[in-house]
């Protein structure tokens, strides 16, 4: 229940800090970063309110993939209790996201840069971090159709699942490591294109030993 609770006040805390924000916001604010975290285009205060109504949603969905991945193990709600895991922690990725957007509002920031490192940069070290955390979470997963690593291999039986997810869940950490470095190294179309690739290698690796497990 106490995870709940923290899942539910990030779920609601964009919003509340929004509706707060609004009453100091200019009526005019940035409304769009382009890929040099160059202001492309200027909106309406009131489209801050987009991310925190996105937060919600996203809350709601993750309760009910947990309670429907929860459904599916043979006992025990492993299942959930990944999944509100897994929830909370996109949920704190929406909340500093938001932070980030009532920041640049506030102060009508042209260029976004934080200590010498980009918007970009920053999003991608969010996101390396994020997928080390959840990848180490992979190999407590049970065998279900809503989380984990699941291809037609995975799902035939309990011990190739299991093998699958923690294969998934190593490469999915060393694939963390490597953005988060990689992001204090390149910005921009190199850093988006960079780890495009590193995600694809990542998936094909993850699928071709879906099928050597098979065998």
């Amino acid at each position: 229940m106490k995870n709940k609770k923290l899942f539910y006040l990030l779920m609601f805390l964009p919003l509340i800090a929004s509706l707060i924000a609004l009453q100091f916001l200019p009526d005019v604010i940035p409304a769009h970063y382009n890929i040099d975290n160059v202001v492309d285009r200027w909106g309406s205060k009131y489209e801050i309110l987009i991310l925190p109504v996105i937060t919600i949603v996203f809350g709601f969905f993750s309760l009910a993939m947990g309670k429907l991945a929860q459904k599916q193990e043979s006992q025990g709600n492993n299942n959930e209790k990944s999944s509100l895991f897994i929830g909370t922690s996109v949920l704190l990725i929406f909340n500093l996201l938001c932070g980030f957007m009532i920041y640049s509002s506030l102060h009508k920031i042209e260029k976004l840069e934080f200590a010498s490192l980009t918007f970009i940069q920053i999003a991608f070290i969010i996101i390396g971090i994020f997928l080390i955390v959840i990848n180490n979470l992979m190999p407590k997963v049970k065998r279900n159709s809503v989380l984990g690593f699941r291809t037609k291999q995975t799902m035939k039986n309990d011990e190739i699942w299991k093998k699958c997810q923690r294969f998934s869940g190593l490469t999915g950490v060393i694939a963390g490591v490597i953005i988060v470095i990689i992001s204090f190294l390149f910005d921009n179309t190199t850093l988006i294109i960079a780890v495009l690739i590193i995600t694809f290698i990542k998936l094909g690796i993850d699928i071709a030993y879906s099928y050597k497990v098979d065998d």
